[in-house]
């Protein structure tokens, strides 16, 4: 049966017409309608709802907002079921009676994470932190949280209205399960972005919506923590507030047990219960309300992406400090924040600025009961981090250069047949993958960094040339050459005796075209296969990624061992004890250029040790300095015994009785021989370079025996040639001139 084309594309506007949706909200089924309707109406019930509240009166029927921890204190199986008997709606406090957070908490939080008062803060605190947090295990009562009924995804086919009655209660357990914090010491990241502008696809332009942007920013934090040894790891999607005249960031997440927009106007206001502080705030929550547009652009894919949060997480609240930004003024910073965000030039010293620093911060879970303590948490001004990574990459591409111009040399270098045999194919094939695994890593960057594309895209430019262009042709180059020859390989080399039939067996002859697609199709295989260890790797434990990682990287390091392993099988003499014609000199020669060799080793080694021993490296990579160390002494050493080889000999550091003995060009030769190539009266042979004759050395013929054996040499195929003239011909094609056998390498 054939398929033409038509009906193929057919086939392709029938299965869009069937799965796309034209009102974007990611609806496919009656049940799903519902569900997203119902939640529409919640937000909207409740945004009404928030705008009758004041900065005295309690939450009413608002999504995780129903309990105070004083309630669950009470009475532990409490239903969170709108309204609580006997539950005061008229008032607001921050006590542990009206708000999540236990007395123990609030208290905290009031006298000694926002206790700084009135100082200089930056009003721009995109960034990027880093540092520690510990668990105190004080051991608060976890609150129920309950996820309304109509979450639930349909259970079969014919399902197609959800559950619409009061929220089902979970068991408070499973707030204590897997998804629960229990590590002492971990590590946090914060990535803080502001969310004063928004866009939208019928909006393509940004449109700034805060009106106070003076005194608060509306930020959007996304917070990751995990376990000092990784096993264990939470991200948490939070909405934020900074108070820029404190230096103060409320965070709360977001659920379907927790609609957390409409508490920040209360929790913003714990410290001072000021009116005024919580009129700003529920202006800065409504703006953005109607700048979003909220309640239009909830689709689906929020609906089902809110449950399993609920399902899979606990919910947070966090309180940060700023700390000041000492000796500098309000105008000052404003110049600066010109500056990084438009570059003109304008006097800001942009160098020594101050890092974003939390002084104090506290993580509090209402509903696993768990708080957490920050401790040095730091980062750069994301400008600053960018401008940082910009740098690195930069000198990055500058190193690809310069590798792509070290390589041009050595392959100008090995410009024949007998130089390139001399050249390890395995050394070239340990720098390809990490280039061409380097280059799609920087490609797959560039989606992600999209303020870096230019470098990246730079970089990964020059990887994919020097990995795809550069070392694959001379890859082709020496596999070909050493297809063609008779192999020694290094078990033959390793044991006590040869066998001859192996050193005459014939080689198989490739073309340059087969081998050529051959390789590439290698190379793009262990190019995508090595890609895709590297990034898994990162979602790895720490006890399992570090030696993995420690371990390929000595591994990768390893280049110059594969050509100190060819170099004693080729078997080369010292060249610097070479004397006699320059033919001779030149075939004795070392394969390598020098300046390719250390320059090489300079330009890999850097970025490991960059990414190992640099503290504030652009990757956050852990810090192991001996491991660096180890790693340089490793190249040194591959690159001494290279350079002993060089002076030596390539052979020096094996036992005579572990070499065999390859093929000897300069031979006696029989009497029948002779005969076969039909010498004249004076036992001389034509060559069948130079025309010309040749004495030869014949074992049966005394008057022969005065020749010197090293004026002619004998093919493995029976051919017999001057010196000179194969020497020459074999340094460019490695093939007999008679009969095109392949031949083995001087």
């Amino acid at each position: 049966m054939e398929i033409d084309g038509n009906t193929v594309l057919l086939l392709f506007v029938f299965l869009f017409i069937l799965y796309s949706n034209p009102s974007g909200d990611g609806v496919t089924s009656q049940y799903e309608y519902i569900q997203l309707q119902t939640l529409k109406a919640q937000y909207q019930d409740e945004f009404a709802q928030f705008g009758n509240l004041s900065h005295s009166s309690n939450f009413r029927n608002i999504t995780g907002l129903k309990l105070s921890y004083g309630d669950v204190l009470r009475q532990p199986d409490i239903n969170a079921t709108y309204p609580i008997q006997g539950k005061d709606y008229d008032h607001w406090f921050t006590d542990q009676n009206y708000t999540l957070l236990p007395e123990a908490v609030s208290d905290q939080v009031n006298n000694e994470i926002w206790a700084t008062k009135h100082n200089v803060f930056p009003p721009n605190v995109t960034s990027t932190l880093r540092g520690r947090v510990v668990n105190s295990h004080d051991g608060f009562l976890p609150m129920p949280m309950p996820i309304p009924e109509y979450y639930e995804p349909a259970q079969d086919l014919i399902q197609n209205r959800p559950s619409l009655s009061e929220p089902y209660v979970a068991d408070p357990g499973d707030y204590t399960g897997s998804h629960n914090i229990t590590f002492d010491e971990g590590e946090i990241v914060m990535e803080i972005i502001s969310t004063d502008s928004t866009s939208s696809p019928l909006e393509p332009e940004k449109r700034f919506h805060n009106s106070q942007s003076d005194k608060w920013r509306f930020l959007h934090l996304e917070i990751h923590l995990s376990d000092l040894a990784e096993n264990q790891k939470h991200s948490i999607s939070t909405k934020a507030i900074y108070d820029i005249r404190n230096g103060r960031i409320l965070a709360v997440s977001e659920s379907a047990k927790f609609h957390s927009l409409f508490a920040l106007p209360h929790y913003m206001n714990l410290k001072e219960e000021d009116e005024t502080i919580y009129n700003e705030v529920k202006t800065l929550v409504e703006e953005y309300w109607n700048a979003t547009d909220f309640f239009n652009t909830r689709t689906m894919a929020y609906l089902q992406n809110s449950y399993a949060a609920a399902n899979s997480r606990c919910e947070f609240l966090a309180f940060l400090q700023l700390e000041p930004w000492w000796g500098y003024s309000k105008e000052q910073i404003k110049t600066i924040d010109e500056e990084l965000v438009w570059p003109l030039g304008r006097r800001a010293n942009l160098s020594s600025l101050p890092p974003i620093n939390v002084s104090s911060g506290l993580i509090y879970s209402p509903d696993c009961g768990v708080k957490l303590h920050m401790n040095n948490v730091s980062g750069l001004r994301h400008e600053l981090q960018i401008k940082k990574m910009r740098n690195v990459l930069l000198l990055g591409a500058l190193l690809l250069a310069s590798q792509i111009y070290l390589l041009l040399r050595q392959m100008h270098h090995t410009n024949t047949p007998s130089m390139v045999n001399k050249i390890s194919y395995w050394g070239l094939s340990l720098m390809n993958l990490v280039d061409g695994a380097l280059a799609i890593i920087f490609f797959y960057m560039t989606s992600s960094f999209a303020a870096l594309f230019q470098p990246l895209i730079v970089c990964s430019f020059a990887c994919l040339i020097l990995a795809s262009v550069f070392e694959m042709r001379y890859m082709i180059s020496v596999y070909a050459s050493q297809a063609n020859e008779r192999n020694v390989s290094l078990f033959t080399l390793l044991r006590r005796s040869t066998d001859g039939d192996e050193r005459t067996a014939p080689a198989v002859i490739l073309d340059e075209a087969s081998i050529s697609s051959s390789l590439y199709r290698s190379y793009i295989f262990k190019t995508f296969f090595s890609m895709i260890v590297i990034l898994s790797m990162t979602t790895w434990p720490r006890s399992l990624r570090v030696p993995v990682e420690s371990f390929a990287v000595f591994v990768l390091n390893s280049y110059w061992v594969p050509q100190i392993v060819r170099n004693a099988i080729k078997g080369n003499e010292p060249r610097r004890g070479t004397t006699g014609n320059s033919s001779r000199r030149n075939q004795n020669k070392p394969p390598l250029l020098w300046s390719f060799v250390i320059g090489t080793s300079v330009i890999r080694f850097l970025p490991a040790a960059y990414a190992f021993s640099v503290p504030s490296n652009i990757f956050y990579h852990h810090q192991d300095r001996p491991f660096v160390a180890l790693v340089a002494l490793w190249l040194i050493f591959q690159m001494a015994v290279l350079y002993s080889q060089d002076v030596v000999g390539a052979r020096w550091f094996l036992p005579n009785y572990t070499i065999p003995d390859g093929y000897g060009y300069h031979k006696a030769i029989s009497a029948g021989e002779l005969l076969e190539h039909g010498s004249s009266e004076n036992y001389t042979i034509d060559c069948a370079i130079c025309m010309t004759d040749v004495a030869v050395y014949v074992e049966d013929i005394p008057e022969t025996h005065k020749v010197d054996q090293h004026e002619y040499m004998v093919t493995p195929c029976g051919h017999i040639f001057h010196t000179g003239c194969l020497e020459n011909w074999l340094s460019y094609k490695l093939q007999c001139p008679v009969c095109r056998s392949p031949l083995p390498p001087l």
